[in-house]
């Protein structure tokens, strides 16, 4: 037997369709674009005005194997950690930047001074509001959440 009578294909039609030249008016995809590792999703916070690119918007990032949110968040890969070969299907660092408020819908981060979560993401202003129909912890949490916030703007 010669050596090219040895070379066993699944699907000959599909495996000729891949081989045959693309047409020149027909680009070619750009790598660069399609790599899911590169950030392009627009996050910016209602709060404190801080601009970022994210990975994903969502409630089950996947590179962050096994994590489900409650709500959709802003996630990004952790930029300190070198991009995984796209191949390899592994649990990356992460970081969850904000959410949208579940009351007027602005987006805003997790600082302490944009946001409170008490079973969905709330700005501060929608916090304060909704403060009296929360439970007591809630609220001392909150209260104590906007002191703190409060003294740091001062200095």
């Amino acid at each position: 037997m010669e050596a090219d009578e040895d070379i066993l294909v699944q699907n000959e039609a599909v495996e000729i369709a891949c081989l045959e030249l693309r047409p020149k008016d027909e680009k070619l995809p750009d790598p660069a674009e399609e790599d899911e590792r590169v950030a392009r999703i627009d996050f910016h916070c209602s709060g404190c005005n801080m601009h970022e690119l994210v990975h994903y918007f969502g409630m089950q990032p996947p590179f962050a194997l096994g994590i489900k949110y409650p709500e959709e968040n802003y996630v990004m890969r952790d930029p300190f950690q070198p991009p995984p070969p796209r191949w390899q299907s592994k649990p990356e660092y992460y970081i969850s930047l904000g959410a949208k408020c579940f009351s007027c819908l602005k987006t805003v981060c997790k600082d302490p001074g944009c946001s409170f979560y008490y079973t969905a993401t709330f700005c501060l202003p929608c916090g304060m509001e909704k403060l009296k129909n929360w439970p007591v912890e809630a609220q001392t949490r909150l209260r104590k959440q906007l002191a703190v916030s409060q003294s740091d703007k001062g200095n």
